[in-house]
């Protein structure tokens, strides 16, 4: 976590990261969604996903290397991101 995110953020990025994989509960990465972004620019920090490296980045059905296979699977990027929202208000 940068050095620059508020206190508020990293409790809320950190609180995410507890949870694990939304796929398969190991140590995550943190995804930012990308919505309403350009190609290059990352998402909100208080809109992250908790996925694995596996499910992140270099899996078989990763959400950046397959991401139809990914969605099929476990759901859009939003539908998750609501998820976990409805796992921390629990």
């Amino acid at each position: 976590m940068g050095k620059y995110r508020s206190k508020k953020v990293k409790e809320y990025m950190r609180s995410v990261a507890e949870l694990g994989c939304i796929c398969c509960g190991r140590t995550p990465e943190l995804h930012h969604p990308r919505f309403n972004v350009g190609l290059s620019q990352r998402g909100d920090d208080m809109d992250v996903i908790p996925l694995c490296p596996e499910h992140h980045r270099y899996g078989k059905i990763s959400i950046h290397l397959v991401k139809k296979e990914f969605v099929k699977r476990f759901g859009t990027e939003q539908e998750l991101l609501e998820k976990v929202k409805r796992m921390l208000d629990q």
